[in-house]
This record gives C-alpha cells, sequence and structure tokens, in this order.
C-alpha cells in the first residue's frame, strides 16, 4: 500500500517481525497511558507464536518502523492487545492496514469475531475502532490504579465464502445450508381448516395454530380455486359468504386440467375412499376433496392440512406414492417437551441465570431487548413471537440473569419432522452475556433427546457477538445463503461398530448427510472421513472436526484407545451433564459450557492424549455408582500451577481453590478440557471392569491407560 510517498507493508513471519522487536518496544514504551506497560518478554513471545504484526514503511530515507498490532488468539475469537502507529505517522490509514491484515488472517482461519478493550476517556481511539466497524459491546470497570472504565467493542469477521467450483463451502462443508434450505415449505388447505377458524368451532385452536405459524415464517398457506367453487356451491341464495372473501385473501393454486384430473382421480379415489369408488357412490365433497389432493400434487406442493381422517389414515401412502404430505393442524401446535419447567445456572460470582417459559408480563422486557439489538417492530411481531403470549404455534423462553430478562428464545413448532427452527437474542452489555448465550443454546440442545438426531436453523440478530461465538463452540457454523443464520446437526450417540449402520442411516434422513457404508479402521484422530453431502458431493472432513460438528457424537471406531479417569458423586452431578436425578439447586456453571476441565494430579499428564475417548468412573463413595457413567472426548491436557490458576481454568470444572488439595499434593495441577459428554444408557459396574482387567482398586484411585480392545468393552457394555 503507497501512501503520502510511502509504500507500507504489513510484517506478519516472525522472524521478520523480530528484526523490529526493539523499535516495537521502545514506541509501546513512549505511550503508556494509551497501552499500558508490557515487558520486552512479553513481545518477544507473542511474536514467536505469530501475534505480532509490524508496519515497515519504506521511502526515500530507507525502511522503517511505522506501527504494530499486537493481539491475542483463543478460538474463536482474537483479542487485540496493542495497536500503535508513531504521531509522525498518523492519517495515513497505517492502523487501518494492520487490521484488515489480521482480520484477512483470521476470516482464513474461521474466527468468528476480534475484542478490543478501550479507554473509555480515550475519544480519538474509540472513534478509530468505532470507524473500523467495532461496535460498543458493553462497558466494564478498569484497574483499580487507573479507575478508568473500559469499553469492550467486538468486530463480527465474515464468515469465509471460499467456494469451490464443485459448491463446496469451507463455511458448511456438511452442506447443511442444501440439507435444511432456506425456502418455507408451501401448504395447500383444505376447506375445514378454514372453517375451524370459527370462534366456536372445537378445532378453533388448532386452525389457529396454522395461520400463526405461517406469521411465524413457518411456511406459507395457499388454498385451491376448487375452495372458491366450493363455498359458492354450498353457499345460501342471497347471503354474503364472509369465508369466501377471506379465501379470497389467499394465494390460489388452479386446479389441474381435465386431463391430468382424468388420470389423478381414480387412483386418488381408489386409495381415501375405496369403499366409494368402487361402488361408485362418491359424493360432491369426496369429488371435491380429491380435487384438492389432485391440486397439491399437479403443482408439486409438499403438503396438504387437512382435519379429515380418511385423507391423514393415507398420509404415508400419498406421501410415497405422489410425494404430498397429508398434514393434521395439530403438527402446527409446539411439542409439549419444549415447555421444560424453569432451570436455574450459576454464572459469575453469585449472579444466578434462570431459564423460564416467558409470560405476558415479559413482553415490555422482550421487546425492549430486541430493539436495542436493531430488530424492527414489524419483525419483532411476526418472526420473534414478542407479544404472542399463550401462543400454541411456538413457545417462547427467557433467560433472567438475577431476576432482568437478559436473553431470549423463540422455538415454533415443528412441523412433519423438519428442522428445529430457534430464534435466539442476548443481551451483550452483562459480563454474563456468555453464559445466557450457553443457557439459551443448552436449551436448544435439550430438545433433542439422547440416542436421536436433530437438525437446528438458528436465527440472532446481525449485532450478536457474544451469542455466534458461543454457537462456534457447540458446533454451529454460518449458513452461507442467510447472514443472520446459523445451523448444526445434534446427535446424541456413539457410533461403534455394532451401531453404525443404523446410525448411518438415521444421519441420512434426518442430516442428509452419508458417511461411509463400513466403519473406517481408527488410525489417528485426525484422519479423513468421506462424507456424502446432499448435493451429492463427496467431501473428505477430519474424524475430529466432524465429530464437532455433529456434537455430541462420538465416532467410536475400532482401534481408538482411551483414558478412564475417577470422579466423586458429589463432582459428577455438576460436571456431567443430563443427571438422572433432578435437584432443586441451582446447576453448576461447568453444565454451561460445551468445554469443561477436570483436574487431577501432574503426574496424570501423561495419560491423556488429543482426541482420546475419556471415560469417567463414578466412585463408590458417598453412595456413588461404583460403575462407568460417562464418556466424551479429550481436546487437550496442560499443567497448570495452583498459584496460577486463572477463573478460565477453575469455572469450566467444579472445584474451586479450596478443594484443590484434595486431588494431590503437589502444587501443579494436570488440567484436562475435554467435551462432547454423554451419559451411557447402562452404567457398567465394577465386576464388569475387572473381567475386562481395568477395575482393580489401585487402577481406579487415578487415571488409567485404556486400549482399545477395553474401550470397545466397555462401549459394547454401555450402549
Amino acid at each position: 500500500m503507497k501512501t503520502n510517498g510511502f509504500s507500507i507493508k504489513v510484517l506478519t513471519d516472525p522472524s521478520s517481525v523480530s528484526v523490529l522487536l526493539g523499535e516495537v518496544v521502545q514506541a509501546a514504551d513512549s505511550d503508556r497511558d494509551a497501552l499500558g506497560f508490557f515487558s520486552r518478554s512479553v513481545y518477544a513471545d507473542f511474536c514467536r507464536k505469530g501475534q505480532l504484526f509490524v508496519a515497515l514503511a519504506s521511502g526515500s530515507t530507507g525502511e522503517f518502523y511505522a506501527g504494530h498490532l499486537l493481539f491475542d488468539l483463543r478460538f474463536p475469537k482474537a483479542h487485540v492487545r496493542q495497536i500503535y502507529v508513531p504521531k509522525t505517522h498518523r492519517g495515513r490509514s497505517i492502523g487501518q492496514t494492520l487490521l484488515n491484515a489480521m482480520k484477512h488472517m483470521l476470516t482464513e482461519w474461521q474466527f468468528i469475531s476480534i475484542h478490543a478493550r478501550v479507554a473509555e476517556d480515550l475519544r480519538d481511539a474509540n472513534m478509530f475502532w468505532e470507524a473500523q466497524g467495532f461496535y460498543a459491546q458493553r462497558v466494564a470497570v478498569g484497574g483499580a490504579s487507573r479507575n478508568r472504565m473500559i469499553v469492550v467493542r467486538a468486530h463480527e469477521l465474515d464468515s469465509p465464502q471460499l467456494f469451490a467450483s464443485s459448491g463446496i463451502s469451507a463455511a458448511d462443508p456438511l452442506g447443511l445450508d442444501i440439507a435444511g434450505g432456506v425456502a418455507k415449505p408451501l401448504y395447500l388447505l383444505d376447506l375445514n381448516v378454514l372453517f375451524d377458524l370459527g370462534p366456536r368451532r372445537p378445532r378453533h385452536e388448532l386452525a389457529m395454530s396454522v395461520f400463526r405459524a405461517e406469521r411465524l415464517q413457518a411456511c406459507a398457506l395457499a388454498v385451491s380455486s376448487e375452495v372458491v367453487t366450493e363455498l359458492k356451491r354450498t353457499a345460501r341464495e342471497g347471503k354474503t359468504d364472509p369465508m369466501l372473501s377471506f379465501a379470497g385473501t389467499l394465494p390460489k393454486f388452479a386446479t389441474p386440467p381435465d386431463e391430468e384430473w382424468a388420470r389423478l382421480s381414480p387412483m386418488l379415489a381408489s386409495l381415501v375412499f375405496p369403499e366409494r369408488h368402487a361402488s361408485d357412490s362418491l359424493s360432491d365433497n369426496d369429488r371435491s376433496d380429491l380435487m384438492h389432493l389432485a391440486t397439491a400434487i399437479h403443482h408439486g406442493l409438499p403438503g396438504f392440512i387437512t382435519s379429515d381422517g380418511r385423507i391423514l389414515d393415507r398420509s404415508p401412502e400419498l406421501r410415497q406414492r405422489f410425494g404430498v404430505d397429508a398434514i393434521s393442524p395439530e403438527l402446527f401446535q409446539v411439542e409439549p417437551d419444549h415447555t421444560a419447567s424453569s432451570v436455574v445456572h450459576e454464572a459469575h460470582g453469585a449472579d444466578l441465570i434462570e431459564m423460564q417459559v416467558a409470560s405476558a408480563g415479559d413482553t415490555v422486557a422482550i421487546r425492549r431487548l430486541l430493539t436495542a439489538l436493531g430488530i424492527d417492530t414489524a419483525t419483532q411481531i411476526s418472526e420473534w413471537a414478542a407479544t404472542d403470549t399463550g401462543s400454541s404455534a411456538c413457545i417462547r423462553h427467557v433467560a433472567r440473569l438475577n431476576g432482568v430478562v437478559a436473553g431470549y428464545l423463540v422455538l415454533p413448532a415443528k412441523i412433519r419432522g423438519l428442522e428445529i427452527r430457534a430464534y435466539a437474542a442476548v443481551a451483550e452489555s452483562p459480563k454474563d452475556a456468555h453464559e445466557i448465550a450457553q443457557s439459551l443454546l443448552r436449551h436448544v440442545l435439550s430438545i433433542v433427546k439422547p440416542g436421536e438426531i436433530g437438525r437446528v436453523r438458528l436465527s440472532c440478530p446481525a449485532r450478536q457477538a457474544s451469542l455466534r461465538e458461543v454457537a462456534a463452540t457447540f458446533g454451529y457454523v454460518a449458513s452461507p445463503s442467510t447472514p443472520n443464520d446459523l445451523q448444526k446437526i445434534v446427535a446424541k450417540g456413539r457410533l461403534t461398530e455394532r451401531s453404525w449402520t443404523s446410525g448411518r442411516e438415521a444421519l441420512a434422513t434426518v442430516g442428509k448427510i452419508g458417511l461411509p457404508q463400513d466403519p473406517p479402521p481408527f488410525r489417528h484422530v485426525d484422519q479423513q472421513i468421506s462424507v456424502l453431502r446432499p448435493d451429492g458431493q463427496k467431501v473428505l472432513v477430519p474424524m475430529f472436526k466432524l465429530e464437532s460438528l455433529l456434537a455430541p457424537m462420538l465416532l467410536c471406531l475400532p482401534g481408538r484407545e482411551g483414558v478412564m479417569v475417577p470422579i466423586r458423586k458429589q463432582f459428577e452431578e455438576h460436571l456431567l451433564a443430563d443427571s438422572p436425578q433432578d435437584s432443586f439447586l441451582p446447576r453448576g456453571k461447568a453444565q454451561l459450557a460445551p468445554l469443561r476441565h477436570y483436574l487431577s494430579d501432574k503426574k496424570t499428564l501423561r495419560n491423556f492424549s488429543r482426541g482420546d475417548l475419556m471415560f469417567f468412573y463414578e466412585s463408590v463413595k458417598n453412595k456413588g455408582a461404583g460403575a462407568v457413567i460417562a464418556v466424551g472426548r479429550v481436546l487437550q491436557a496442560y499443567l497448570r500451577d495452583e498459584s496460577g490458576m486463572q477463573a478460565s481454568d477453575l469455572a469450566p470444572s467444579v472445584l474451586d481453590r479450596s478443594q484443590l488439595s484434595s486431588i494431590g499434593v503437589s502444587k501443579t495441577k494436570t488440567i484436562t478440557v475435554f467435551d462432547n459428554v454423554l451419559r451411557l444408557p447402562r452404567p457398567v459396574p465394577l465386576h464388569e471392569l475387572k473381567s475386562i482387567r481395568c477395575g482393580e482398586a489401585h487402577q481406579l484411585i487415578s487415571s488409567q491407560r485404556l486400549s482399545s480392545e477395553q474401550v470397545q468393552a466397555i462401549l459394547d457394555k454401555g450402549l
């Protein structure tokens, strides 16, 4: 880049940057009021990690330092620690050039966002960040020495849009956008559903649910021109029929041509009204019903909504022979399982987050939240059901932070097994924003029961860095076709050699993706797995990444090894999700996060390897099960001295500093990060562990390696 007679290039390679390390330190020390103080060793460490960029200017006097950018990376987000341009070089877009280089790199690496902390009183600095697209997310209290307020800013990166000629996207490797699509299904309405809109009809509420679902964008509705014909045929002479006027407001599809009707009519009649068809005694109403079906079939519509039991009874045959679904209005009502009782989670300090069904009294707070996030009134009412108190077409939840609404979740009715549709919004100003987002996404995942597979499409407001960051850790990917949508397949099972065929079929049915015909032997955790996308393209996906995309599924392939760790009953109830026993106490903060921490003695570090299957043995102490109760996946393991333990180390575990001495006398602990944890349907008891030589007393007091044979034996018994 050339500016004012100078040529600017950004150095990113550590070997090139290290040459200018002295100039970087000197420049940063010249403006400690804005940048704070870092020792030279800190800059050297960031340089080695490739997290220090330097702007090098070239002019008539040669090359010289023109600015630097220091940043920290913790997927899926980055933190800018310093950005500096000398006063003599400002106004030349050097800072923007440095940031653009960082944005480009992180976008290719599929990061979600970049964060920066700026002192509130630094007006010029705040104007700079605003101009670079970093919006103010929240305000936090700075260090006690300066007594400053800090503006926390966030910039959401564009999702990778690198499409190969095959149509394969880096942002959507499994082709979920193709599987789910973004087009709403369009259903034809039977006349009986329209009549049920009458307030005194017994099925009035069911019919209302159909039209509420349309307003929530779950589907589109239309009628056949046969509806108008039928209403005119049954109308009383001289009377105005309001239903005829209402039907006129809906889109209409013409009935099929005579030759098409002559072909379809006998086939449909023999299927729906076999006795009357055989005796040639079809009534006018029967022929009208068949005409509705024929219209849907002729125009290739996906479904026909009716309350006629005779047609609904033939739904499987209609789907198989003609490709049209006969759908009951009952399917437009939200499932009872979605209306679970309230759940309370611990957050920072004494903060509590409570997830519960929204009430009429929450309407003002919900609308205030959505308005603050830039959602207009019409969209709040139509898509976000902001005022739909008591609606049977959706279920609305709020997340209360210490009693105040700070998160909102809408779940429209799931029609005919289509994908789970969800709308989520989070107030980003509280320090617990990530925990609030986690509580909403946890609830969405709870809809999918153990052993089942679901496909989720999540819509969120445009400015929702916190929600997007959390969603990335849950395995959501961006929708290339709809910028504000995220999507994922939730597979709550363990694919073993024995369950491979049934699991593969379920993934193909729900997720529209195909795994290999036979389970491949395990080589290593990053081995490439062949996946058939919904568009017929074959892609290779690393096994570790595939498990993350399908989380919490694990591919328990033959040859994969593992580790068994002991855990006490009082700890596992808070660390492992989906406890079989309900509790009236708040759930531990660890249960919110998809990535959790298991702490053990430093000597155990050698037992953990990335990608290991991690089995949890609940000891018999304090009425424990004395059995392996759950399995997850090891992400990483590292050592940390007790004195250096951070909140980020302890929060995803269930321990506090006072309990660290209970896991070994050494002051250094092993922290194992794990995810994808699910309980085994059948705990594997002690005597069965002994039979596979991993259940002796001396083996169960600490972590132990498991051979691939032992892993498969435990899975066979536990699943």
